[in-house]
């Protein structure tokens, strides 16, 4: 496929050697084999062994988006498979992972057989309990190995939990003797979930992720689920052709606001209207209005603990904010890499007394897991991969881990990033039908493959509304979101954009009238 010049600037920049083939629309036979990831082929004749012995089967999800999306897909599969399999996702109260209060329920339940999506390698002790007490336990999951259980399991860090499930169920239907045609429509469906869950997990959108990611993208705007269909359609630009700034501002955070701000199960029930138009409607609703309530209180949040920070700000933040609902710590952490463009760790209060709990997120360059480590010492537990953890640990650590976390990153020789770089030069004109189809291509954008950053030359800044300005070059003018950067009406100079998808962002001006203090 012919690129323009600057979208095929930005691939050569990134060292892709074969643009034809990155830009091409892959068919679904490019998708890697299942049974190329260890574990996969005897999990599934475990699995289709317990639906013809008709044992009782229970998912231990989580309550993120990908542990949510996770649950629905294989609780999907197993369904259409003869099953009746029960799902069951922790309140954030009750702590990431599979818990021994949690294995105590699942017997209890009658459980033959436990499926752990998206947590459950590490969980060493409570999988040990489970086979104590008569369970056979299964886990799919993608965090950093750190204790494995001694189980079951397909693993693999090349894709996110329900990316991992979406290819799980694919192999079980053929396993069960479905046919290609019905296969691959299963597939189509399971494809769009995994799709949201990879954009919204952060994990590197390369390879086989980015191939199933890109699959299921171009399917969310044919969604048949009308709780999909309606999540699809309240939260995206143009839900006829929805993208990866759609998802992950827009899909994703509807369905983690559930449980951030309640229980992950009102996500959940989004799928279960799989038929019933007005119940997809309210559960939908539902979504929307915790979300609002999460971003009120992100933005309440975040500016109290910036105003707390003393400058300038170091290599890295550790910060414990007392008041701070738990569901959000996550967010703040993300808002201040965005922010500071350094690892950061938000820690709150747990729901167990004497203890606090948080998450942190990286920037390039610095593994979060491998940079808790030498904390283990003070940490309960932590777990997740390089550029998002979560932790727990005594209230009377925290003081302590605050500083040396900032000393180790300080010795790591982590620079704070000076700012964004553009990838390619980019004039307006050059813009419209043609470039947006063309950087389409490049989607789905997220970890791994970012949104492209051009330069823009000599622009006027024509008008500042809100967050919305509008710049001029020449004759063309176009409409970008701002966040950070402080421009008025009449200004000119060079300006960083990112194209994300169909919006544009403007990152970082220099006023040619005024010395650069942010280089381009």
């Amino acid at each position: 496929m012919f690129l323009c010049q600057p979208l095929l600037d930005v691939l050569i920049g990134r060292g892709v050697e074969d643009v034809d083939s990155f830009v091409q629309t892959p068919s679904w036979s490019a998708l890697p084999d299942p049974l190329s990831i260890p574990g996969l082929e005897q999990a599934v004749d475990r699995v289709y062994r317990g639906i013809r012995a008709k044992e009782r089967i229970s998912i231990h999800g989580d309550y993120d988006c990908d542990g949510v999306l996770g649950t629905h897909i294989l609780r999907s599969v197993l369904s259409s498979l003869g099953a009746a399999p029960r799902a069951y996702l922790p309140h954030r109260d009750e702590g990431y992972g599979l818990s021994a209060n949690q294995v105590h329920r699942l017997s209890r339940a009658g459980t033959d057989l436990l499926i752990t999506v998206d947590n459950g390698i590490n969980a060493y002790q409570s999988v040990l309990l489970a086979q104590r007490l008569g369970i056979d336990v299964l886990v799919i999951d993608h965090h950093r190995i750190q204790e494995r259980a001694k189980t079951l399991a397909v693993w693999s860090p090349e894709f996110c939990g329900a990316g991992l499930a979406a290819i799980f169920g694919w192999a079980l239907a053929s396993r069960a003797g479905w046919k290609d045609g019905r296969v691959e429509g299963l597939l189509r469906g399971l494809s769009q979930y995994a799709a949201i869950a990879s954009i919204a997990d952060c994990v590197p959108l390369v390879n086989g992720t980015r191939t199933l990611a890109r699959l299921g993208l171009g399917q969310l705007a044919q969604a048949r689920h009308c709780g999909l269909r309606e999540l699809v359609r309240v939260s995206c630009n143009d839900p006829a052709r929805p993208d990866s700034h759609d998802v992950a501002f827009g899909v994703a955070p509807r369905i983690n606001a559930a449980g951030r701000m309640e229980h992950p199960a009102l996500a959940l029930a989004v799928f279960e209207a799989a038929q019933d138009e007005e119940a997809a409607r309210k559960r939908v609703e539902t979504l929307n209005q915790l979300n609002l309530e999460r971003r009120r209180q992100v933005g309440l949040e975040f500016k109290k603990l910036t105003d707390s920070l003393h400058h300038p700000i170091p290599a890295a933040l550790a910060v414990y904010r007392a008041s701070c609902p738990k569901g959000i710590a996550g967010l703040l952490a993300s808002k201040c890499v965005e922010r500071f463009s350094v690892p950061s760790i938000v820690l709150v209060p747990s729901s167990t007394p004497g203890f606090v709990q948080g998450s942190g997120r990286s920037v390039a360059g610095f593994d979060m897991v491998e940079g808790l480590r030498p904390f283990q010492r003070f940490l309960t537990r932590f777990g997740g991969h390089a550029q998002a953890v979560g932790l727990t640990m005594p209230r009377a650590h925290v003081g302590v881990f605050e500083e040396e976390f900032v000393r180790l990153v300080e010795s790591a020789g982590l620079k704070p990033e000076s700012g964004l770089r553009a990838e390619a030069e980019i004039i307006l004109p050059m813009l419209g039908s043609r470039f947006n189809e063309q950087l389409s291509q490049l989607e789905p954008f997220g970890e791994g493959n970012r949104a492209p950053v051009f330069l823009l030359r000599m622009v006027e800044i024509q008008s500042v509304k809100n967050r919305w300005v509008r710049i001029r070059q020449g004759g063309r003018s176009m409409e970008a979101l701002s966040w950070d950067v402080p421009l008025s009406e009449g200004m000119r100079g060079d300006c960083l954009i990112e194209f994300y998808g169909k919006r544009r962002i403007l990152r970082e001006f220099r006023d040619q009238s005024a010395p650069a203090s942010r280089p381009v």
